[in-house]
């Protein structure tokens, strides 16, 4: 009964080999898939591309990455280091299914409906299936001596725990309080910042002691600096309150907060740093995990400058600097850490392929890393962008899916998985030939599935299209000029071009990250058309008094309901505002064919 369960449902193997090879591709399979959106993501800054909204693809690649990518390895990881019986591993394997089928029911949902009841459905189950995780991988926990990799185990998922309750919140506050709410952007914002700065920043870390640990070097870590570093974790989610509810108490707290978590994080990094001189390691396994500790060193110093509240404002309305800091947690310390063990364990082959596709994903990372918060410092000096940025910014992100490709080949093709270091607890038995085979059909086939599904939603997307585009009601209701000091708006009888000049200057600077200068929306609205739907007067109190409107016109809290992103407070003067007002009124007529229509 046995072997038919196993050759009808390929979950569910006999051989825990298999399993965790499985497993592997899984993690794999979607961290490729995730590549490919993001990439999808930076093509929408060089051409149109149409049938898609942004929006979708942009929630779509964040939840793979998170949901499919990072917890999958994160908690594979845990449980192949913590698993000391077969048994033990039996009993994650409907875990595991719940695990991927929750991540394919985003992937498929997602890029049609954006946040929706499909898409909503499959996230909360998720969350549900990872309590399971947490509670078998605690029993695993429980079992061991506590050790400083242990320790941190156990913070991490109790930190994705905690994480979860931000989502939870969600619905009652939505419900009861409003999208708009502060709250309810702290709850996403809890979610977030629990999820990196918790659940896997001390989850890789937990992982990486714990593989020194076992290989003999050994570490006292105090109680006293294991509270420091759990209290930096939940006092630093003060920025994020910052960024919905600016307060000086709040500032303070963050400043107390990063620089106790550098000094927390600061003697973990030391004792990592001697580790890897007292453990025997590939040379790519050293590359990877120093990447991981690297990028666990800038996260601490880049947070620690967060001390002072102007610099703290501007980590948060850049939003360069938001994505870097993003992806210096999930591709840097996370995925650098884990595929470090990853191949140290042997769960991905050490060979000329792998090598080259670990080399692409460390060049894709170091590229767009320099990139982003090189052009976030341009934008902060008020210096402009660079020349091509988003083509350069395109084509070394094209480097993670080709990179993620060639390891995924070398996953799916390796003969003999996870052979050549055992689990000394455990014997496992040779993958037969035969086995092996219909398990690359069936990885193959999950490649086939997931492409798929990344090809669908262009009817939703024209309907968003007509709906964002047609002519509102929204703002009826409200008044038409907006909040703020501009009143009335002399438009003259034509374009001003140096005035436009000027304007266009500062759109490339402040606002292009977030807007497109056709009718597609990126982060906020595209910008064609926008003299035609809104008076001056509306346009200029949106960009000098964003917050107030933000705040109390319907207009402006309709978008930011649609867009689910604060428009951040850029500080402009009337000149400037002016200005861009201008260029807005000479792009609409050179690409929409008419301006002002909203004034007349």
């Amino acid at each position: 009964m046995k072997a038919q369960g196993t050759k009808l449902n390929p979950f569910l193997p006999s051989d825990p080999l298999k399993f965790r090879w499985i497993w592997v591709s899984w993690a794999f399979g979607f961290f490729f898939v995730a590549s490919v959106f993001g990439l999808l993501m930076r093509s929408f800054h060089i051409w149109e591309i149409p049938f898609l909204e942004y929006r979708n693809i942009l929630h779509t690649h964040s939840h793979i990455a998170m949901l499919g990518w990072g917890f999958l390895i994160l908690s594979g990881g845990m449980v192949f280091s913590l698993a000391k019986a077969e048994s033990e591993i039996r009993k994650f394997r409907w875990l595991l299914i719940g695990a991927v089928v929750s991540p394919l029911g985003m992937l498929a949902s997602f890029p049609v409906q954006g946040y929706g009841i499909f898409s909503i459905a499959f996230s909360s189950l998720h969350v549900l299936i990872s309590y399971g995780f947490v509670y078998r991988l605690f029993i695993l926990l429980n079992s061991e001596k506590s050790t400083t990799g242990i320790r941190l185990l156990r913070l991490a998922l109790g930190f994705l725990v905690v994480s979860s309750l931000g989502l939870w919140a969600l619905g009652p506050i939505n419900s009861q309080l409003g999208k708009m709410h502060e709250l309810s952007f702290m709850s996403i914002q809890w979610f977030l910042h629990f999820q990196l700065n918790g659940w896997f920043v001390l989850g890789s870390l937990g992982l990486i002691f714990l593989h020194l640990e076992r290989s003999g070097y050994q570490f006292e870590w105090p109680r006293y600096q294991e509270i420091l570093l759990a209290g930096s974790v939940i006092l630093t989610y003060a920025l994020a309150v910052t960024w919905a509810e600016p307060s000086p108490f709040a500032f303070q707290v963050n400043g107390l907060a990063v620089i106790t978590q550098l000094v927390a994080y600061s003697y973990l990094i030391l004792a990592l740093l001697r580790g890897f001189g007292k453990v025997d390691l590939l040379s790519v396994v050293r590359i990877l995990l120093s990447s991981a500790i690297a990028s666990l060193f800038l996260k601490a110093a880049l947070q620690a400058i967060l001390v002072f509240p102007s610099i703290a404002v501007i980590s948060y309305t850049i939003r360069m600097y938001v994505i870097g800091f993003l992806h210096l947690v999930l591709l840097g310390v996370l995925t650098m850490g884990i595929s470090g063990l990853a191949v140290q364990k042997n769960w991905v082959e050490d060979t000329i392929l792998s090598r080259t596709g670990w080399a692409l994903l460390l060049a894709g990372f170091v590229i767009s890393e320099l990139l982003l918060f090189g052009q976030g410092t341009l934008i902060w000096l008020q210096l402009g962008f660079l020349e091509d940025y988003h083509l350069y910014l395109f084509l070394g992100s094209c480097l993670f899916p080709i990179g993620l490709g060639l390891l995924l080949t070398q996953i799916l093709t390796q003969k003999i998985p996870f052979q050549n270091i055992p689990n000394p607890i455990i014997k496992f038995q040779q993958i037969k030939t035969q086995t092996m085979k219909k398990s690359l059909l069936w990885s193959a086939g999950i490649l086939g599935i997931l492409l798929t599904a990344c090809g669908g939603g262009s009817e939703q997307s024209a309907t968003s299209t007509e709906t964002t585009s047609a002519p509102a009601t929204e703002a009826a209701a409200a008044d038409p000029k907006g909040i703020g000091e501009v009143k009335s708006v002399d438009l003259g009888s034509g374009i001003d071009a140096s005035l436009a000049d000027a304007g266009k200057a500062i759109v490339d600077m402040k606002c292009t990250a977030c807007h497109q200068l056709n009718d597609k929306r990126l982060v906020g609205p595209g910008f064609q058309g926008v003299t035609n739907r809104r008076r001056p007067e509306w346009i200029l109190n949106m960009i000098t008094n964003v917050d107030v409107m933000l705040e109390q016109d319907p207009t402006a809290q309709k978008l930011l309901e649609e867009c689910l992103t604060r428009m951040p407070n850029q500080n402009l003067s009337q000149a400037d505002a002016r200005g861009i007002l201008e260029f807005m009124r000479r792009n609409d007529e050179e690409k929409a064919g008419e301006r002002d229509a909203a004034a007349k």
